[in-house]
């Protein structure tokens, strides 16, 4: 089994995935759901898509997968496994191009279709090869490649003046035929399987009051999921080539220290440290809706897991922790004695422009030193901290963690809510 760090090497070295996709792959493994044919039982079906997103996220090999199948007592033929997990595979990949495409449509506008020319091409894939539409074209919503079970065609971006020099495929001259009957992916609605077999499912048997529970549980803890996951993607900025150095650099020296660190969890961690409001935003408002909201906890319950991984890999062993800005900090109407509570994983540095004198004391084990990450300025407040001010002078704060439960908790933008 490999890590996530192979992981990356392997989507890299096969053009499969840029950075920005990596370090959000944790967050997309409902959306690679698919279902298994000839297996009947619902935890079956859903130990080996579990596994096939697993291999997905940790880049393992085929062997390996087909191994952990086997452990599980699960039979399948070695033929039928292959074609289930290449095809999650190959649709998991080809949503991830379809994804970086999109992004980079302005500098490369058009799609070009590309087939190898070999004797185990389908003829209907092989009369698809160099065509070339607009990206935004509706052609690609029926023939974007994979087209077929164990489907080896690719598409290739390109400039307008590229596809002008070699020629857009004129209307006439498209295919009409269903490339491969049965077969319906799409790039923009990859996702959506699981739903539709969990449906069929129960309309197969809709007397199995038991058996069609579980499977609308099931279902409703993928959408629940799934919502949650978007929500966070949606939260990310896209990263710039400093924040994506240092994360590539963050993934080697936890490579060479034998830690096994999610994508999303150092993603986490970066987008904190610069500082981003939105993401802030998102994991505080998710706290107070924590209890009634299952879509909330399902964020904070990311948020939670994230800091704890890279906790471990980069705890502040330091006692006290000195700084001049604390994110929100300037609009606190402090005074001696008071408890704040940080109710989310909160930035504390050293800024350029200087405001008072920021000291916390007793906070060894309580705070991820930045410093361990390619050198990032500052430390990330573990969530849950409770800090009483200790003193106040026009230059100087004090604070010391403190056990007491805070009545004022310390959320977004230097905002406070009562407890």
């Amino acid at each position: 089994m490999v890590d996530y760090v192979d992981a990356l090497r392997y989507a890299r070295g096969r053009n499969i995935v840029l950075a920005d996709e990596f370090y959000s792959l944790d967050l997309n493994t409902r959306q690679y759901a698919g279902t298994v044919s000839r297996l009947a039982a619902i935890e079956q079906i859903k130990t080996v898509l579990e596994l096939v997103n697993k291999s997905l996220e940790e880049g393992s090999t085929f062997q390996d997968f087909k191994k952990q199948v086997e452990a599980e007592g699960i039979e399948l033929s070695e033929h039928h496994l292959a074609n289930v997990y290449r095809t999650n595979m190959q649709n998991a990949y080809a949503h991830g191009r379809w994804q970086q495409q999109q992004r980079n449509k302005e500098t490369r506008s058009y799609l070009k279709y590309t087939a190898i020319n070999d004797s185990r091409t389908r003829p209907t894939h092989l009369a698809l090869d160099g065509i070339i539409r607009h990206i935004d074209d509706p052609f690609w919503l029926t023939h974007y490649p994979p087209n077929g079970y164990q489907c080896r065609c690719s598409i290739l971006a390109i400039t307008e003046k590229q596809a002008l020099r070699q020629g857009i495929t004129p209307d006439d001259k498209l295919p009409t035929d269903v490339v491969d009957k049965g077969w319906n992916f799409s790039p923009m609605t990859y996702g959506t399987h699981l739903n539709q077999v969990i449906d069929q499912k129960m309309l197969d048997d809709p007397l199995n009051i038991k058996n069609n529970t579980e499977l609308m549980e099931i279902k409703q803890t993928a959408i629940i999921q799934q919502q949650a996951d978007q929500s966070i993607q949606a939260a990310l900025k896209p990263l710039t080539d400093a924040n994506r150095k240092v994360l590539d650099n963050f993934f080697e020296d936890v490579a060479s220290a034998g830690k096994d660190i999610p994508p999303s969890a150092a993603r986490f961690v970066v987008e904190l440290s610069t500082e981003d409001e939105k993401l802030t935003d998102l994991l505080q408002d998710s706290v107070q809706k924590k209890d009634i909201d299952l879509k909330s906890k399902s964020i904070v319950d990311w948020m939670m897991d994230s800091f704890n991984s890279v906790f471990g890999f980069a705890k502040s062993l330091k006692n006290k922790l000195v700084g001049n800005n604390l994110k929100g900090f300037d609009s606190f109407n402090l005074q001696k004695g008071n408890v704040i509570g940080i109710v989310t994983p909160t930035l504390f540095k050293t800024a350029e422009q200087a405001g008072k004198n920021i000291t916390i004391l007793d906070m060894k084990g309580h705070a991820i030193d930045l410093s361990k990450i390619n050198g990032l300025n500052g430390s990330l407040l573990a969530p849950d901290l409770n800090l009483e001010v200790v003193s106040v002078t026009d230059t100087d704060i004090v604070l010391k963690r403190t056990n007491e439960v805070a009545k004022r908790l310390f959320v977004a933008n230097g905002r406070l809510c009562e407890r």
